[in-house]
C-alpha cells in the first residue's frame, strides 16, 4: 500500500466560529488585513459584527466587496490586485476571503499576485518556482467547492474561453472557518448548486482511480453528512445544524478531492460553464447521476459502501451490485425532490456546437480517472441524454 495524503489547513468548526479569526491573527501578528467579501454578505449581521471587531482592532488595510458578474478571470485579478499592492509592495500581510468558491479562489489569486509580479495569466495551470503567497484565511458561505481547504483556484482566460486556474500548494489557506451563520439566507439556487458540487466531489473522489484508504474515509463521511442533510438544509431556513453539516460535508469532500482527484462530471462542468454559462455546481450536478448509472451498468459495485452508510432497513441481504443499483435510484429520487431537472430549461446546451465538443474532447485525462473505461464520446452521450429529454 503506497499513497500520499495532505491536509495543511487549520480548521475551526461551529456556529459563531468566525470570531476565532481575531485570536488567530493576533497570535500570528497579522496587523494588515486585506478583506475580500462576497457583496451578497453585506447584509449578513454576523459578518458585519466580525468586521466591527476588526475595525476596533484597527487592522483593516484593504476591504473589497467581490462584485464580478461572472466567475473569476485573470484580467479581473490583474485589475483588483492594484487595490492590495503599491508597485511590488503588498499593503497586507494576510487576506480574509468570505464568500463562495469564486470569492475564495479570487483570494488565492490575489495572495499569489501580491508576491509574484507578472500578469496573472503567467501563472496559469500548475506554476512552479513561485514566491510564497500572502497567507489566506477562508470563510465559506456556501457548502460546495471546499476551496477553503484545497490548493486549487479556478480562473477563466476570457480570450481563449478556457478555465485554467492558478494551482499551487502555496494556495492552501492557513485557516478555514466552518460557520453555519455564514450560510443563513443563501438563495435556494446558490445553495443547490453548491450542494450538488459537494456531492460530485464526494462520488468522484471516492471512485476515481487515484483514491486511497484516507480519501475514501473522508469521502464516506462526506457522503453521510451531505446526503442526510441536503434536503433539510435547502428547504428549512431554521435548520442551522443541517447547514453546518452540509458545510462540514463539503469540507470533507474537498479534502478527499484534492488528494484523490476528480473525474468526468467535474471535468464536464468546465465546458458547460464556459460555453453555455451553466453554473459550475449545477453543471457537474446534472452529469453526476448519469455517470453513477453509467458505472453501475458496467459492473462497478463499490458504491455499495456508500449505500451501507445509510443503514437502510432490509439491505443486509443485498448483493453489492443490488446496493449500487439502489443507490443510483436514491440519487435520482433526491434530484426529483429537489427539482434539479427543472433547471435544465434555463440553459440552451447545443450538442452540435463544435466549441463545446472540442472542449470535451480535451478531457480524456479526467475521463481516465473513472473506475470503468470511459471515453469522451460517452460523456457527450450522457449530455445528450440529459439535455434531449
Amino acid at each position: 500500500m503506497e499513497f500520499e495524503f495532505s491536509l495543511k489547513t487549520k480548521t475551526v468548526v461551529g456556529q459563531g466560529s468566525i470570531g476565532k479569526i481575531i485570536t488567530f491573527i493576533e497570535e500570528n501578528h497579522y496587523n494588515k488585513v486585506g478583506l475580500i467579501i462576497d457583496q451578497a454578505m453585506k447584509e449578513n449581521n454576523f459578518v458585519n459584527a466580525f468586521l466591527g471587531e476588526l475595525e476596533k482592532a484597527n487592522v483593516i488595510a484593504v476591504k473589497w466587496y467581490y462584485d464580478l458578474p461572472f466567475e473569476p478571470d485573470y484580467k479581473s485579478l490583474d485589475k483588483i490586485k492594484l487595490l492590495f499592492k503599491k508597485n511590488e509592495i503588498s499593503k497586507v500581510n494576510v487576506i480574509i476571503a468570505i464568500g463562495g468558491g469564486s470569492v475564495m479562489d479570487f483570494g488565492k489569486g490575489i495572495a499569489t499576485l501580491l508576491t509574484n509580479h507578472e500578469p496573472a495569466l503567467t501563472y496559469r495551470g500548475f506554476p512552479k518556482g513561485l514566491n510564497m503567497s500572502i497567507p489566506l484565511i477562508a470563510v465559506p458561505t456556501t457548502a460546495g467547492t471546499a476551496s477553503e481547504v484545497t490548493f486549487n483556484a479556478v480562473f477563466t482566460d476570457t480570450d481563449s474561453g478556457r478555465k485554467l486556474g492558478i494551482n499551487t500548494h502555496n494556495n492552501f489557506p492557513v485557516m478555514a472557518v466552518i460557520d453555519s451563520n455564514m450560510t443563513k439566507n443563501s438563495p435556494f439556487s446558490v445553495a443547490l448548486s453548491s450542494g450538488l458540487d459537494a456531492l460530485v466531489h464526494t462520488f468522484e473522489s471516492f471512485a476515481c482511480n487515484k483514491n486511497n484508504p484516507y480519501t475514501r474515509m473522508f469521502a464516506k463521511e462526506a457522503f453521510k453528512f451531505l446526503f442526510n442533510n441536503i434536503e433539510k438544509a435547502l428547504k428549512d431556513e431554521s435548520a442551522d445544524q443541517s447547514r453546518e453539516n452540509m458545510l462540514f460535508g463539503a469540507y470533507l469532500a474537498g479534502v478527499s478531492l484534492f488528494n484523490a482527484g476528480s473525474g468526468p462530471a467535474g471535468a464536464m462542468s468546465y465546458p458547460l460553464g464556459v460555453v453555455n454559462k451553466v453554473p459550475h455546481g449545477i453543471a457537474g450536478g446534472f452529469v453526476l447521476p448519469y455517470l453513477i448509472k453509467f458505472n453501475v451498468d458496467r459492473g462497478y459495485t463499490e458504491y455499495s459502501e456508500l449505500y451501507d452508510i445509510l443503514s437502510i432497513e432490509g439491505s443486509t441481504n443485498l448483493s453489492s451490485i443490488e446496493k449500487s443499483q439502489k443507490l443510483v435510484k436514491l440519487i435520482f429520487d433526491l434530484y426529483e425532490r429537489l427539482k434539479v431537472w427543472d433547471m435544465k430549461s434555463k440553459y440552451q446546451v447545443d450538442l452540435n456546437n463544435p466549441t463545446l465538443i472540442e472542449y470535451i474532447n480535451l478531457l480524456q485525462g479526467a475521463f481516465d480517472q473513472n473506475p470503468v473505461k470511459m471515453l469522451t464520446k460517452d460523456g457527450i452521450d450522457i449530455l445528450s441524454e440529459i439535455f434531449t429529454k
